[in-house]
């Protein structure tokens, strides 16, 4: 069921509104006769669309617009009205209209069309709190991950930077989350630069990547890396995993990398290798019968 808060200052159109809207059975409408009874509607209840006219006394439709995203309630909003003037459409989607419809022509046809809208703009905005959860969900889990792990949504923008990430580049989440730009690369080469985690979503990407070879293992990259200017300018050799994440229909909604610091263990093995090299040097003569 679809709620809906149809609001307009002529109580026959309000009427109109309701019975067409409510023909198709997933609609519910109530109705305000201004924007101020709307918003004393709103704090009793929760409503999924807001269907409002433009010219009303007191408050005008784009006014409750601004005054209800201004709360931060991002709940989709059509405006419905005759008025058909291009500025006012225009400060209609800046002020975060989600659809601008203008009245006139055949009723069926109009709330057919706007019936329509409405289904559209609920969905969409559910789809992108779907979303939200997802990451939300999947910044929780990834910061309790042992490896230094982030993520980014298809934009581009840091959506999570675990506890480890912190440790390993000196920068707090709340520095970094919400920004884009490559901004996630500086830490590690200095610059805003396409690193593995884009390589993930826009293969295009490759050769402005700055890995002298990367591996594919499915659907993940894999890659290996020296960063001179980590451990006090001793150096560091990092392991890097990055892979797609999808939601449960299967559509790719960002990408995760992982990073892993492997100093020590090629250090190591560089040790073994030299010191076998140096013990067959050194081997002693077979004994004489």
């Amino acid at each position: 069921m679809i709620l809906v808060l149809y609001v307009d200052d002529d109580p026959s159109l309000c009427e109109i509104g309701k019975i067409f809207l409510e023909t198709d059975n997933r609609f519910s409408v109530d109705t305000a006769g201004s924007a101020p009874e709307a918003l004393e509607m709103m704090e009793r209840g929760p409503y999924h669309a807001i269907v409002s006219d433009y010219e009303m006394p007191v408050i005008n439709g784009i006014q409750f617009l601004k005054t209800i995203r201004k709360s931060g309630n991002t709940i989709p909003f059509i405006i419905f009205t005759g008025r058909g003037r291009e500025e006012i459409v225009i400060q209609a989607l800046n002020e975060g209209a989600d659809y601008y419809l203008q009245k006139g022509g055949n009723p069926e046809a109009l709330y057919r069309e706007l019936r329509h809208t409405i289904c559209q703009a609920v969905q969409q905005r559910r789809a992108e709190t779907h979303i939200r959860n997802l990451e939300r969900r999947e910044a929780g889990i990834i910061n309790f991950l042992p490896n230094a792990t982030f993520a980014i949504d298809t934009g581009g923008v840091v959506i999570a930077w675990n506890r480890m990430m912190e440790k390993m580049t000196g920068i707090r989440a709340a520095g970094i989350l919400g920004k884009g730009e490559y901004e996630y690369a500086i830490p590690f080469y200095g610059e805003p630069r396409p690193v593995l985690i884009d390589l993930v979503l826009h293969e295009n990407l490759t050769e402005d990547a700055p890995y002298p070879l990367i591996r594919r293992e499915g659907t993940n990259l894999v890659a290996e890396i020296t960063i001179p200017h980590f451990n006090a300018g001793r150096g560091a050799f990092l392991w890097l995993t990055a892979s797609p994440l999808c939601d449960n229909d299967g559509t790719v909604f960002g990408a995760i990398e992982s990073i892993r610091e492997i100093s020590r263990c090629r250090n190591t093995e560089e040790f073994i290798r030299k010191t076998g090299q140096e013990r067959s040097s050194r081997a002693l003569p077979p004994l004489q019968r």
